[in-house]
């Protein structure tokens, strides 16, 4: 059986916070000035099994239908298939980790034609049935490229298919401690590689953060992002509220800008190679209380780019560790028209953790909540 936790109607209105909690099926309203979300939250039912939620749906992507949420578990080394539709598993599929059906080090996933799934892993692009059957594995010599070619100590990571030309590889060519960041698009007809600047990327580098003093060793580098889209691929960092489209059709990048009415526009923190723990735990502290943006995702129902940042914050300013854990996050969301302006920012205060993975599905934004050590969602609707 699905449970349901309590619901409660939430309005916050000129800031004067209204609560009552009653039972219509866990769900509850937040109105703003000009935005009005309904929400709610539901539960998967396992099925007797368990789930695999504790890497917070990383590796997973949603069917072309959007009925189906499809979960990589790396420790059963097996492939979930969620039913949205009916909230429940539908079936676990194994794969296997050598042979000429192997699959590992995956990096991500998505849905392609014919439920099939593409995964890309640091060993290439592989594109699989729902069987477990390797379909198609594309090679790719770095070597043999030519044009943009890659320098030393320089990687090509993140490898995408577009999926309307599957000879295009799109990545990210990076070097260790993000010296260097850029979007890469191979040709494998014609054997070239093509790079593209992205500036909010060239400060990457600025966050690297290192330790080694003899007793203890640490390394963190800020995350980056590649999204295939209809007509291109998102590209953005967590530490800056600007991001980019590529755009396909005309071999262009455009970058998306805009101010934050809640957050600095870029994390202010700065890496080090730190000579104490103490340091190290500071800067880490202080990278997790700065703004964090994800890339938006696409509501084609509603014609709108939805997109969520964070920042995090500590009870007390006393920490423990080298990377100190925050006691809690304050959520926000963005959203934006079809042609990338933004419309509308509000803060979402029924979250109170670090959101993870979110789709949208039917006109609403699906966010991944773990509740009690089960999978569960916390929909919002644009009404």
């Amino acid at each position: 059986m699905i449970k349901r936790p309590l619901t409660c109607l939430i309005q916050l209105i000129f800031g004067v916070l209204l609560v009552s909690c009653g039972s219509r099926e866990n769900q509850s309203e937040e109105k703003y000035p000009g935005l009005t979300l309904q929400v709610d939250t539901v539960r998967i039912d396992p099925k007797d099994e368990l789930l695999f939620i504790k890497q917070n749906l990383s590796i997973s992507g949603l069917s072309k239908d959007q009925r189906y949420l499809y979960n990589f578990d790396t420790e059963q080394h097996q492939l979930e298939k969620i039913d949205l539709d009916n909230l429940m598993l539908d079936q676990k599929i194994p794969f296997e980790k050598e042979g000429p059906n192997g699959l590992n080090s995956i990096h991500s996933l998505r849905t392609w034609d014919k439920e099939r799934i593409f995964f890309s892993t640091w060993k290439g692009p592989k594109l699989f049935k729902q069987n477990g059957q390797l379909d198609r594995a594309w090679e790719v010599n770095l070597s043999d490229l030519s044009g943009d070619v890659l320098r030393d100590k320089e990687s090509l990571i993140g490898m995408q298919i577009n999926p309307n030309n599957h000879e295009e590889i799109y990545g990210l060519v990076k070097a260790f401690g993000n010296e260097v960041v850029e979007f890469a698009r191979v040709d494998l007809d014609h054997k070239q590689l093509f790079r593209y600047a992205l500036p909010a990327m060239d400060k990457l580098k600025h966050y690297t953060a290192s330790l080694n003093d003899g007793e203890n060793y640490a390394y963190y580098e800020a995350e980056t992002y590649l999204k295939i889209v209809d007509g291109g691929v998102l590209l953005g960092a967590e530490t800056d509220n600007e991001w980019y489209f590529y755009n396909s059709d005309y071999d262009s990048i455009s970058a998306v800008t805009s101010n934050s009415q809640w957050l600095d526009n870029e994390n202010q923190s700065r890496g080090n190679e730190f000579a104490t723990a103490g340091e190290f735990s500071r800067f880490f502290k202080q990278y997790l209380e700065g703004p964090h943006y994800y890339l938006p995702v696409y509501d084609e129902q509603n014609q709108l780019y939805l997109r969520l940042y964070y920042e995090n914050y500590f009870d007390s300013e006393e920490v423990e560790g080298l990377f100190p854990q925050p006691s809690g996050a304050n959520v926000y969301l963005a959203i934006y028209d079809k042609d990338l302006k933004l419309i509308q920012e509000t803060q979402l205060p029924f979250l109170t953790q670090k959101p993870s993975r979110y789709f949208t599905k039917g006109g609403m934004l699906w966010i991944f909540i773990n509740l009690e050590d089960d999978m569960g969602f916390v929909r919002l609707k644009l009404i």
